[in-house]
């Protein structure tokens, strides 16, 4: 999901991008088959694990990173509460593990639903392509450095200002939800039950 998310705010185009249609399930079939090669060579089931952590480390590091620069005193007061520090600091293994565990044990069908959208918006002639990139040493480089990517510097600070910007207006935006949900809410108890 993490990553889903990323891959969304990272490439907002993707939802722009045509969809060839199928002329047959045969040619559905064979894109989906070059699409599933795409995806386990992209993202190899010995590597898998692997990737995962490095991209949640790099993720979580970026969001707390952000969250300290978006609520300095929260920052100040983590720097003086040493408890409530380790407190925060195990929250987040316990949830970089949970997600780990997570992506782990859906890799399977990670690969499946990826190879699905591929093949779904690429023709067979664009994925036999790709295919043959993935195949090359810089191809395998390019498409397994993905995760790597969220530990460059340049991403990170990206991703610490964007967690750092959520988080400044995140108590603005839920008294907000607030104010507008409870009227909503009262209406609702003060009605009468219909059953």
């Amino acid at each position: 999901m993490i990553a889903a998310l990323f891959l969304l705010l990272a490439t907002p185009q993707a939802a722009t991008v045509p969809v060839p249609a199928a002329q047959t399930a045969a040619d559905l079939d064979a894109r989906l088959a070059k699409a599933r090669i795409i995806v386990e060579t992209s993202m190899p089931a010995e590597q898998r694990d692997r990737m995962f952590h490095q991209m949640l480390d790099a993720m979580m590091s970026n969001m707390i990173g952000g969250m300290m620069q978006g609520d300095p005193d929260l920052a100040k007061s983590l720097e003086t509460n040493t408890e409530a520090a380790k407190l925060l600091a195990s929250f987040v293994e316990r949830q970089k593990k949970l997600a780990l565990d997570d992506l782990t044990e859906t890799g399977p069908e990670m690969v499946e639903a990826m190879a699905s959208a591929y093949a779904k918006r690429f023709s067979l002639a664009e994925l036999t392509e790709v295919e043959a990139f993935a195949a090359t040493p810089t191809g395998a480089r390019f498409f397994q450095a993905g995760t790597q990517i969220l530990n460059d510097p340049a991403v990170a600070e990206w991703q610490r200002k964007l967690f750092a910007k959520a988080q400044a207006r995140e108590e603005a935006e839920l008294r907000r939800l607030m104010d507008e949900l409870t009227p909503l809410m009262e209406k609702h108890d003060a009605q009468p039950s219909n059953s």
